[in-house]
């Protein structure tokens, strides 16, 4: 939380949210220091969480008479708020609706420094997102930003049609829209009004204007991200929670829900945040009866989608047809972090479910149960868990959850890559995270040091390690107790010991642990190995200096150009994250194999994007106007 100037954020909730804590943790992390929050008077204690958050002085919660037409209510709210802060100054309001978190977009830290570095703004207007849920069925109840990775195209030209989201400074308006403040300016004078590039705004300041004004719509600075329907299912509880008359038919339903799965401009969202969104949950959670009461609520959801799929109704019908027996499936890693099975074949389910079916098992687990057809064992650590499923004794692939796994603590939780390896019939040892911890954990080291030492790995011909960004920093770091292995890594860091890369400015909760731990340093973990395939973007500098510490002729170097700290769907995106890893677990990957099918990535609008803009930072803008006709050429030869 700042201590600085305030920053008041005003939002109606009409219903109370399993992932209003993550909402609210994310905005305290930018300098948030007031939350105004407005609920329907006639669900006055009806709503647990708000009401302790309330009691701890979290928020600020106001009882309104709400209006009964939905699309009204933001209208009334911004209005009752811009009460609020025309009463304060020292800082700052922001409204904004349940579903949208503001973003910044440049080096700054806070909405406060933003502002200040927009020469001291006295608004600023930024346009909002809307992004997708991507394949996600399954409502996983708690946060949502992890699903935030895929966008609808952003327009270009003027902001016709577009909706704003606008910080003011206290005290200057008497009113506000949910877009943007208006009326009079309190004490006259002219306010600098500036976009979401920090780009001043010509008078009069109006959505007309806005309209009219070439290259308004600025996102350079910030924006809105807007996420309606982070999964299926997510979005039909939501809808579940209007009145009955406010319920779309079944076909509509399905043409909107078919409307946001199309959207797929590739986004990291919120991730590079991950780290103080999860301190400040932290904080949140400790608060008196919130842990509870977020418990509570999750378990009500879960309940809730229950008895909507037992219904006869068209939402219960459809819920229950979205739903259904790979409703376990959809809950793979977030977009961010994909594991290589997204176009794995459908697996048998048999396989999934012990004999009788009066309980589902998560399909690894029943591999490896009494009724199931595997060896293997399950070993539940206290921060971890380790689970082996052995197949064929020729290969075992040993890997680690990223830290998008972490958050998910549902029963139907997979290891990372596990269709992939079924589909493979490969050995697999999976380590499961429950916290962020960079495997920083002695018991978990211990474990895996008895493994290697009570001969484990040697019984298998071939043993593979692999995972992304934590998990990829494991698979080199832990590569030292299977000699002769081969390691598939996505992004890794090498060490988060600020003594040896005091460069490192992300993953906090990461650096905070303790790196005197043994296998702390990839670059001396490697030396015994045969291979470490290691996949980065060259042009992304954090993960390249991690890169750049790796010695050796046993390391070989990918180039993901343009994919960012997201090579995995970078890949995935491109039909190549599946062909990749096989040709690694094949023994066939060759620097040669791996870029002619990279050639592909030429078809991907986020390498267009990537290389425009690219070219244009480098001072390149002649190069960068031929890219996007280029780009259109290919992809009319690719359909020929």
């Amino acid at each position: 939380m700042t201590s600085g100037p305030k920053l008041l954020i005003g939002c109606f909730l009409r219903d109370e949210r399993s992932e209003f804590l993550e909402w609210l943790a994310y905005h305290r992390a930018i300098g948030a220091s007031h939350f105004h929050i407005f609920i329907d008077e006639k669900s006055a204690g009806n709503t647990p969480l708000l009401d302790v958050l309330a009691a701890s002085g979290a928020i600020i919660l106001h009882s309104v008479p709400a209006d009964p037409e939905i699309l009204e209510e933001p209208r009334n709210t911004a209005l009752r708020f811009a009460a609020i802060e025309a009463g304060e100054s020292g800082g700052y309001g922001l409204f904004l609706s349940q579903d949208e978190y503001f973003r910044i977009n440049s080096r700054a830290q806070t909405v406060q420094s933003l502002m200040r570095a927009c020469g001291g703004a006295d608004v600023l207007s930024v346009p909002v997102h809307l992004f997708g849920p991507g394949d996600r069925i399954a409502h996983a109840p708690g946060g949502v930003l992890d699903s935030a990775t895929q966008r609808a195209p952003l327009p270009s030209g003027t902001a016709a049609g577009f909706t704003l989201r606008s910080v003011a400074r206290l005290g200057l308006f008497g009113a506000r829209s949910p877009q943007i403040p208006t009326g009079p300016v309190q004490g006259g004078g002219a306010p600098k009004w500036v976009n979401g590039d920090g780009a001043t705004m010509p008078a009069p300041f109006s959505r007309l204007t806005w309209n009219e004004t070439s290259g308004a719509i600025g996102t350079t600075r910030a924006a809105i991200l807007k996420l309606p329907a982070p999964s299926v299912e997510t979005c039909i509880l939501r809808i579940a929670s209007l009145p009955e008359r406010k319920h779309p038919d079944p076909e509509s339903l399905a043409a909107e829900l078919d409307s946001l799965a199309a959207m797929h401009e590739p986004d990291p969202g919120l991730l590079a945040w991950g780290d103080a969104i999860a301190r400040e949950t932290s904080t949140l959670l400790d608060l008196p009866g919130v842990a509870e009461a977020q418990a509570d609520l999750c378990a009500r959801e879960i309940a809730r989608l229950d008895a909507l799929r037992a219904e006869s109704t068209g939402i219960g019908r459809l819920l229950a047809a979205v739903s259904g027996e790979d409703t376990a499936q959809s809950q793979s890693a977030p977009q961010a972090e994909t594991p290589p099975e997204a176009d794995a074949p459908t697996p048998d389910p048999k396989a999934d479910k012990p004999a009788g079916g009066a309980l589902s098992l998560p399909p690894w687990f029943a591999e490896i149960h009494t009724g199931g057809d595997r060896e293997g064992f399950y070993t539940r650590l206290k921060h971890h868990a380790v689970a082996c499923i052995r197949r064929d004794d020729a290969r075992l692939v040993v890997t680690f959850d990223n830290l998008s796994n972490v958050n998910d603590l549902s029963p139907e939780r997979e290891p990372w890559a596990y269709r992939f390896l079924r589909a493979n019939d490969c050995s697999h040892l999976s380590v499961m995270a429950r916290r962020k911890d960079w495997y920083r954990d002695p018991q978990l080291i211990a474990y895996l040091e008895k493994l290697s030492a009570d001969g484990f790995f040697r019984q298998f011909g071939k043993v593979f390690l692999t995972g992304t960004s934590m998990g990829g920093f494991a698979a080199l770091a832990f590569a030292s107790l299977a000699p002769g292995a081969t390691v598939i890594s996505f992004n890794p860091q090498t060490t988060l010991d600020e003594n040896l890369v005091p460069w490192e400015e992300r993953f906090l909760t990461g650096r905070r642990r303790d790196w005197s731990l043994p296998h702390s340093d990839c670059a001396f973990e490697i030396d015994d190995i045969e291979k470490a395939y290691v996949f980065y973007d060259p042009f992304f500098a954090p993960d390249r200096r991690h890169v750049e510490r790796l010695e050796g002729d046993n390391v070989i170097l990918l180039k993901t150009w343009f994919a960012g700290h997201f090579s995995p769907v970078f890949l995935r995106r491109s039909n190549l994250l599946k062909p990749v890893m096989q040709h690694a677990i094949d023994g066939t990957l060759t620097p040669a194999v791996f870029y002619s099918m990279f050639r592909d990535r030429r078809l991907l609008p986020w390498y267009r994007k990537s290389l425009e803009t690219s070219l244009i930072e480098r001072g390149h803008e002649a190069l960068a106007r031929r890219v996007a006709p280029a780009f259109r050429k290919l992809k009319r030869e690719a359909a020929e």
